[in-house]
């Protein structure tokens, strides 16, 4: 049995060194500090996101390039994770991923489907996975998270209606999208048969090393379904479906039970102000097509064929900034204050704190008291 020192650090990987900010023992009494990372991909040597954590934590980050659970429509994935100095807490995030449920192909009612988890449909270059709305799917990542580990499932947490409304708000921006969709299909005779859009968020028990710990997830899935039915001479019936669906964004955080209030303030700093590059997001846009372009020339069975390719498309299409003024997910939430930091940045921060600070250094101060830290200027909400 692993130790779970062994596990947390397991969880975090390829560390990226980063600014400790000297906080004194009285300081960390009266203020919450928070750094800005940025995560580098090594592959292209570039900044492709940033977190924000508390002082004294350690960042880490990885690009998976075309992997098992990377399709043309989201060739790569972003996976940061976030480490205390005790490393007794850790923090993760993975961005958008896309899968495939192949729901149905059959004949006279013989259902000839071959779905199978894990399988990439190289027809629509998209890895096969089955569809779970944004609940199964915290379950999902928990248990894979923890593979191994018995988990218990401890609170189904209520989601504010903000996040609904977020949610909501994401899938109208969808709505163009869908209606491409729709139009494509509809030559071939697929029609749209039903749309989802949910988040959630979950707590896990699990034993460690005989410490109980607790593991939250965030996520938020949709799911698109199209399909067809026909009547066919000599053949009867001929039913075709399946399901689009993709994971915009999940976070976690696995830190012992007793300590899960003291850093449950600093699990939300790091979900709202985790962001991908914009350089990095266009870039993909901008690549999707010939990637696609390429896998078809050549004949391609997985992403990996490709691997390459996709790195240097993408990297050549970046450039050399970092700039984060794309629209977030978090800009809809309203429990939050946006303030510009002295360099320009912008940082969102709970409206549960009263004062807001911040030094020439990127560091952030958050307090419910008045007294400034020195070499600080006093930050109001925009």
């Amino acid at each position: 049995m692993m130790k779970r020192r062994d596990i947390l650090t397991g969880l975090f990987f390829a560390l990226i060194g980063g600014l400790v900010v000297p906080v004194t023992a009285e300081e960390m009494q009266l203020y919450k500090t928070y750094k800005y990372e940025e995560i580098q991909d090594a592959a292209m040597g570039k900044v492709v996101a940033r977190c924000m954590i508390p002082s004294g934590y350690a960042a880490a980050g990885q690009v998976m390039w075309c992997g098992q659970w990377q399709s043309a429509g989201a060739p790569a994935q972003v996976y940061i994770t976030a480490l205390s100095p005790d490393q007794n807490t850790v923090m993760g995030f993975y961005s958008y991923v896309v899968y495939e449920h192949k729901l149905e192909d059959s004949m006279s009612g013989v259902n000839y489907t071959q779905h199978r988890d894990g399988i990439f449909d190289a027809e629509t270059m998209t890895p096969m996975l089955h569809f779970m709305e944004a609940e199964d799917y915290c379950d999902y990542l928990a248990e894979g998270i923890l593979s191994g580990y018995q988990i218990e499932l401890i609170e189904k947490h209520t989601v504010a209606d903000e996040l609904d409304q977020a949610v909501a708000m994401l899938m109208d921006a969808r709505k163009a999208e869908i209606s491409e969709l729709e139009q494509m299909f509809a030559v071939s005779g697929f029609l749209l048969e039903g749309t989802y859009a949910g988040l959630a968020e979950q707590s896990y028990r699990v034993v460690l090393d005989e410490v109980p710990y607790r593991m939250t997830v965030l996520c938020t899935t949709d799911g698109i379904q199209f399909g067809t039915t026909q009547e066919m001479p000599y053949v009867g019936t001929v039913r075709s479906a399946f399901i689009s669906w993709e994971a915009p964004f999940a976070f976690f955080m696995l830190t012992p039970e007793s300590e899960y209030e003291e850093h449950a303030a600093a699990f939300e700093q790091f979900i709202w102000n985790t962001e991908l590059t914009d350089q990095f997001v266009e870039a993909f846009q901008k690549a999707q097509d010939q990637i696609v372009k390429q896998i078809l020339q050549n004949g391609s069975t997985s992403m990996s064929t490709v691997q390459d390719y996709c790195e240097s498309s993408v990297s050549d299409a970046m450039g050399s900034g970092a700039t984060y003024d794309a629209e977030q997910f978090s800009d809809y939430i309203l429990s939050q204050n946006d303030y510009t930091m002295p360099d320009g940045e912008h940082v969102k921060v709970s409206n549960t704190f009263d004062y807001v600070y911040a030094d020439d250094l990127g560091n952030l101060y958050v307090s419910n008291t008045q007294e400034q830290p020195a070499g600080t200027t006093q930050l109001h909400p925009n």
